[in-house]
């Protein structure tokens, strides 16, 4: 119950705090979105490049469907 509470009167300050500095939360995002935006990049290429590692009882099956 004290979790629901808790996170209710922080998602309160965290409304009013958006509309009470619109400004810094703006500015925040701005500088904060290109920074993201590379780790998202670096994060979508590295998943490209590493394989996925497959069960041993996904591989014993592979060869009966080749």
């Amino acid at each position: 119950m004290s979790h629901i509470i808790f996170g209710l009167f922080f998602l309160a300050l965290g409304i009013w705090g958006v509309f009470d500095e619109y400004y810094y939360v703006a500015d925040f995002f701005k500088g904060g979105l290109p920074l993201f935006l590379i780790f998202v990049g670096l994060l979508g290429t590295l998943a490209g490049f590493i394989p996925l590692k497959r069960n041993e009882e996904e591989l014993d099956g592979a060869d009966e469907r080749i």
